[in-house]
């Protein structure tokens, strides 16, 4: 039986990830900052399965050494789902940037001095879409361009770790990489994921935290379908070496409240209009990183995924519908 080494093995996509493995039959050990979070990672994962599970934790942290070669030797592969992404509003831009990129550099290193040649990374669209305005539809072939102004940290962040593991397999050829580049994340999470970063959009919506919705473009990937193109990449040749923008579709913000309102969600309706938000960005640092994408339309490309890994995308209503009754059921224990 192939061992799977998934990093971040609390993480909303991580733990799908491994239930995934598992029922492809792999063994998989996981990196956590803090060995406390393992039983419940354990539990989560065996209550969504309905059986038990032989996993292993060790302790690595994506800014230190330790850990990370005990953690990797004797896998097969590595799954690097591992990345800090931030709530509330970062000040020092490095405190996502070096965490991201050395960490990714510490997993590559320890694979390559485990001869691991099998390495998919979790990048992102973020990765992909950012300083590049003038673009209405993109695929695997753009990258974010990190020197516009106003791009954000987490944005330089996925942009500057990915670049640095494509440059790192450039020079050491023995490693085949895979990176999935999702959009934004939702879907039902396994065990309690009130702190994700990308669920606490839907739970702004659901609660009707904002009076009005931006004119902002989201794209949407259900995280099921974001595991499986982890998982199915593992063994696809075909996948070696190549990017995969994972999105099921973009949707306007009002689109978005259209559709959770349809589901009987309070959702807000209004627009606000697009000056009202660029001047209160003068006041709130959150709005200042959202201004870029006001009014702008495009569509992001997946026929790589499609063709290469069977990416058929659940579709985003019933995305919705499991994610609020993921959500709403978690809220009631608050």
């Amino acid at each position: 039986m192939k061992k799977i080494l998934v990093t971040g093995a609390n993480g909303y996509i991580a733990k799908h990830v491994i239930a995934d493995l598992y029922k492809r039959q792999y063994s998989v050990r996981g990196t956590v900052r803090d060995l406390s979070y393992s039983e419940v990672i354990k539990q989560d994962i065996e209550k969504h399965l309905n059986s038990s599970i032989d996993i292993e934790f060790v302790q690595a942290s994506l800014d230190k050494d330790d850990g990370w070669n005990e953690a990797v030797k004797g896998c097969d592969a590595i799954l690097h789902t591992a990345s800090p992404f931030p709530i509330n509003y970062i000040k020092d831009e490095n405190e996502l940037i070096l965490p991201a990129k050395e960490g990714t550099l510490r997993v590559l290193n320890a694979a390559k001095l485990n001869s691991i040649n099998r390495v998919i990374i979790t990048s992102s669209n973020a990765a992909v879409y950012a300083g590049n305005k003038h673009i209405n539809e993109f695929d695997e072939t753009i990258w974010t361009n990190i020197d516009t102004k106003g791009v954000r940290a987490y944005t330089k962040s996925k942009t500057i770790a990915e670049k640095a593991a494509w440059d790192f397999i450039s020079k050491n050829s023995s490693i085949t990489l895979t990176t999935i580049n999702p959009v934004l994340v939702w879907g039902p999470g396994l065990g309690n994921h009130l702190s994700s970063a990308s669920l606490g959009i839907f739970k702004i919506l659901m609660k009707k935290e904002m009076p009005m919705v931006p004119k902002i473009k989201m794209p949407i990937v259900d995280v099921r379908d974001v595991s499986k193109a982890h998982v199915d990449a593992l063994e696809n040749k075909g996948s070696y070496n190549k990017r995969f923008l994972v999105c099921e579709n973009t949707y306007w913000f009002k689109d978005v409240c259209t559709k959770l309102k349809s589901i009987g969600i309070n959702a807000p309706s209004i627009v606000a209009p697009s000056l009202l938000i660029k001047f209160l960005s003068l006041f709130d640092k959150k709005l200042k990183e959202i201004t870029p994408f006001l009014n702008y339309d495009f569509n992001i490309n997946s026929k790589q995924a499609k063709t290469v890994l069977g990416f058929k995308p659940i579709k985003f209503e019933k995305t919705l519908e499991d994610t609020y009754k993921y959500l709403n059921e978690l809220l009631k224990d608050k």
